[in-house]
């Protein structure tokens, strides 16, 4: 079968190779399922770099999630054969993957294939972060990377509820597309004055204009200097939410902020807040993210596709700032 392998950590365009490799046999509880369709994740990329927070074990298939069918079930035959299925495992930057009962979901009625294989990442993270701030109608949440899917995602579901959010992206399209999309507010970082802490006339000084006084919270999906704007745009005792790192740097935090404004900062990793649920609460939980998916249908769009054996240059589409909506695998 085909897969998108690395044999060591890396840029994409150096480390990614195409293979043959033998179908996997599953084991104990697990189901085969021939997947067809996967998005690329910043979560891809990091695991394929050595920034993740899982290692790798070489040679190592990229990818953490898709849509297939099952072709063989587990051994109490549900999923059933020929079932569609969203699959949560390693390794879906291949033909077909064998994954455990709880790394697969059903896909609902009405979740179509482009749906279901971004099913299991963003759409849960960004309902887990606005459920986790708990913020009152009239909030601010400001998000960087704010075309990114969990942004958009997120910027629906808090209008829900009366949250407003200020999205901050890269380029003039992404502003545009965003802006015609109904987004509360935009800011254009590559038209900024001043991408770190803002004097009297960078962004940080707009957002807390806009917002009488600054954010409640902020999500940081980009690290380094737009992570600080982020924190210099809290109003005391606001909340900065670190959920990635694409620019691979860190955040300068000034401890006299967080000691004199009392300000949060904290770190979410979705895998880690998965484990924590209960059987009930996953429940409920997927049963509110199929809601919002087929509500909100639009915060999944598609910006490209790209054929599995051309991963690389999917990846290299990913990181570009022309495009709004997910790059994704298939074949």
């Amino acid at each position: 079968m085909r897969a998108i392998r690395f044999h060591r950590y890396g840029d994409p365009d150096d480390v990614l190779v195409a293979e043959d490799i033998p179908m996997p046999v599953p084991t104990g509880g697990q189901a085969l399922v021939r997947v067809h369709t996967r998005p690329v994740n910043p979560s891809d990329v990091m695991y394929i770099e050595g920034r993740y927070g899982r290692a790798a074990e070489f040679p190592a298939t990229a990818g953490f999630e898709g849509a297939g069918v099952v072709v063989r079930p587990p051994p109490n035959g549900l999923p059933a054969t020929g079932t569609r299925v969203s699959v949560a495992a390693r390794g879906t930057w291949q033909s077909y993957v064998a994954a455990a009962t709880d790394e697969v979901i059903v896909a609902p009625d009405g979740v179509d294939d482009i749906l279901a294989a971004q099913l299991t990442v963003n759409p849960y993270a960004a309902r887990m972060l606005l459920d986790h701030l708990d913020l009152p109608p009239g909030g601010w949440v400001a998000l960087s990377a704010g075309a990114s899917a969990v942004a958009v995602q997120f910027g629906l579901l808090a209008a829900a509820r009366e949250v407003r959010c200020i999205h901050l992206v890269r380029s003039k399209f992404q502003a545009e597309r965003l802006a015609g999309g109904g987004a509360d507010i935009v800011i254009d970082l590559s038209q900024a004055p001043d991408a770190g802490a803002g004097g009297p006339d960078g962004w940080a000084a707009r957002i807390k204009e806009i917002t009488s006084g600054g954010v409640d919270a902020a999500i940081d999906s980009v690290g380094g200097a737009v992570g600080r704007l982020l924190l210099d745009s809290l109003r005391t005792g606001g909340t900065l939410v670190a959920f990635g790192i694409l620019s691979g740097e860190p955040i300068p935090v000034p401890t006299g902020e967080l000691i004199f404004r009392n300000l949060h900062l904290e770190g979410f990793w979705l895998p880690e807040h998965l484990e924590k649920l209960s059987d009930v609460e996953r429940k409920n939980l997927d049963a509110a993210v199929f809601e919002d998916l087929l509500r909100n249908p639009e915060a999944l769009a598609v910006a490209d596709t790209f054929d599995l054996a051309d991963a690389a240059d999917a990846v290299r589409r990913s990181r570009s700032t022309d495009r709004t909506g997910k790059v994704l695998l298939v074949g």
